[in-house]
């Protein structure tokens, strides 16, 4: 079954469960997918997984499809309806309207990128629906498939040839950190993106691989060369090479 067929039968659950609900178009769905940033380069495979896997969720007029704070579990397609999108601005505890949304629209992926909390509320303005895919099937299908991992010797031999190391950890972590290596935290990536250079490979590590493929994912989303040492420091001293 194609990708355009997987969105079909969305559509027709979604008539189901709301039969008030206009229909989504299949073709401009997959079209702004495609479009967008975060799954231009996803492989066609992959977008037939991820469609697959996401659930549809009939919503309310009023519903919070997500809250400020709360840990990051699922990537969300507004398919049906429109919401907006309310931020605590300057610390203040008065949320605003910062967005409004119209579908077809995805949110919910910076979260899951960046392994951080919600920075946002997603309320639902009127009666609709979203697709859901969870975190595990969002690093499966979109965020792992995108990672360049290399091997310690891999690495090295990239390095060799002119490739620099960033080391993401904190400060305190990175006080020893390999020889020539920019020292960017995991935090500071896209604040400091601007001292890189797109002509450049640049492999960023950490301890085991985690905060280094979340950088890693974000620095290849604004159209940098990026690889990860697969398992972090830890597998460099396995390899007797750290």
């Amino acid at each position: 079954m194609g990708i355009f067929d997987k969105l079909s039968g969305v559509v027709q659950r979604l008539k189901s469960h709301q039969p008030q609900m206009a229909a989504v178009d299949r073709e401009m769905l997959l079209q702004k997918i495609r479009q967008s940033d975060l799954f231009k380069d996803v492989p066609p495979a992959n977008l037939e997984q991820m469609f697959a896997h996401m659930e549809t969720v009939p919503m309310k007029k009023g519903s919070v499809v997500i809250s400020e704070g709360d840990e990051g579990d699922y990537y969300y397609l507004l398919v049906g309806g429109t919401a907006e999108v309310t931020r605590r601005l300057d610390g203040s505890g008065t949320p605003e309207v910062v967005a409004r949304l119209d579908e077809p629209k995805g949110f919910g992926e910076e979260a899951l990128i960046s392994n951080a909390k919600r920075n946002a509320t997603i309320t639902m303005t009127s009666d609709g629906a979203v697709m859901r895919l969870s975190k595990d099937g969002f690093n499966d299908w979109i965020k792992e498939p995108l990672l360049r991992w290399l091997s310690p010797m891999q690495a090295q031999e990239e390095v060799s040839k002119g490739a620099k190391w960033i080391d993401v950890r904190d400060e305190e972590a990175a006080k020893s950190h390999l020889h020539g290596a920019l020292q960017i935290p995991l935090q500071d990536i896209r604040e400091r993106a601007a001292e890189l250079d797109k002509n450049v490979l640049y492999i960023c590590y950490c301890e085991n691989g985690r905060l280094s493929s979340t950088a890693a994912f974000l620095l290849r989303q604004m159209g940098f060369n990026i690889g990860v040492l697969r398992g972090g420091l830890q597998s460099l001293k396995r390899a007797g090479l750290g």
